[in-house]
């Protein structure tokens, strides 16, 4: 079903679409910081090893399946291998089934999946990322418009990312508790129409969190496999969760990761906006957007494949991630 929300005046403003900018797409080059391979020690803190390797495997099994858009089995095959995969690493997990009314009219079975780790713990980190396809590769040459975009870096990166922390989460526990949510129905939006068209997963989850404790601070990752990635600040982690997004960002910069760059990306919708207004959690996005170049040049293509997915990315997005977890 298909929540109507109402913005607020930081809202009223005009706005990018995080699903559907038709912005410019020349890619920036940036100076690529390899993440450490080794298990690191940051204050002390023991701070498990993320592989990228492992990670980018998450991302080509999720392809694996063909576009993972909502009514077609690859959809359906993906949700049970994502469930069984947190399932396996020790999370309680649920799933939350809805229909979901696409801007056409179209009825759509979606499914959020969510996976709690140490569910005894109070102080709890909440991670999202959102595991469908776009059913058009709308910014790609006419004759791809009726095609599924493969989403090797727009939906699979997020996930696999969070798939390897939930691995080290089986062997390594923190100080906190970790919930990770892959929300469904992010990328079914209306390109030339309202906003709330899209993110209905996060629209829906948002009005019926799962959690008995309510986490402290969330990250939402979106697009965070592609090679020389811009990470800036969007006005939505600005405005709502500014702590947070300096916490993460300054963490990048202790690793040496340039391409976290404290500068304001533009103003994004995208899934991250209906958790904070909607649910209340204050939740940044780690997204690959820039307000000059535009989003990768892949997206919403049918070059948004595994083969233009780079490890150095997920490894570094995946590191930051580790050590913000194991530092709380």
């Amino acid at each position: 079903m298909q929540k109507r929300l109402v913005y607020t005046s930081l809202l009223a403003i005009v706005v990018t679409l995080a699903a559907c900018n038709a912005g410019a797409n020349t890619p920036e080059k940036t100076s690529e910081t390899k993440p450490a391979k080794k298990e690191k020690t940051i204050a002390n803190i023991h701070v498990p090893a993320f592989s990228a390797d492992s990670a980018f495997q998450y991302v080509v099994r999720q392809c694996e399946f063909g576009p993972r858009v909502p009514n077609t089995d690859a959809h359906e095959q993906c949700a049970s291998y994502l469930s069984q995969q947190l399932a396996s690493f020790g999370a309680e997990v649920s799933q939350q089934k809805f229909t979901a009314s696409a801007y056409d009219g179209t009825q759509l079975k979606a499914t959020n999946i969510i996976g709690t780790f140490f569910p005894e713990k109070s102080k709890r980190i909440i991670f999202f990322s959102h595991w469908d396809s776009r059913h058009t590769c709308d910014q790609d040459a006419p004759q791809y418009h009726k095609t599924a975009v493969p989403a090797a870096n727009d939906g699979a990166s997020g996930v696999a990312v969070l798939l390897e922390i939930a691995r080290i989460l089986k062997g390594n526990q923190p100080n906190v508790g970790i919930d990770i949510v892959f929300l469904d129905v992010e990328d079914y939006g209306n390109a030339n129409g309202d906003a709330n068209s899209w993110c209905l997963g996060s629209q829906h989850w948002s009005k019926n969190p799962h959690y008995k404790t309510k986490p402290q601070f969330g990250i939402l990752l979106d697009m965070v496999g592609g090679d020389s990635p811009s990470f800036g600040i969007d006005v939505i982690s600005q405005q709502f969760a500014q702590n947070i997004a300096s916490k993460v960002w300054n963490m990048a910069h202790s690793l040496g990761y340039k391409q976290f760059k404290d500068e304001t990306s533009g103003q994004l919708i995208d899934d991250h906006v209906f958790v904070n207004l909607s649910a209340g959690i204050p939740t940044i996005d780690i997204i690959d957007y820039s307000s000059t170049r535009g989003f990768p040049s892949t997206w919403h293509t049918h070059l948004d494949t595994p083969e233009n997915i780079s490890k150095e990315t997920l490894g570094m997005v995946g590191n930051v991630l580790t050590n913000v977890i194991f530092n709380e």
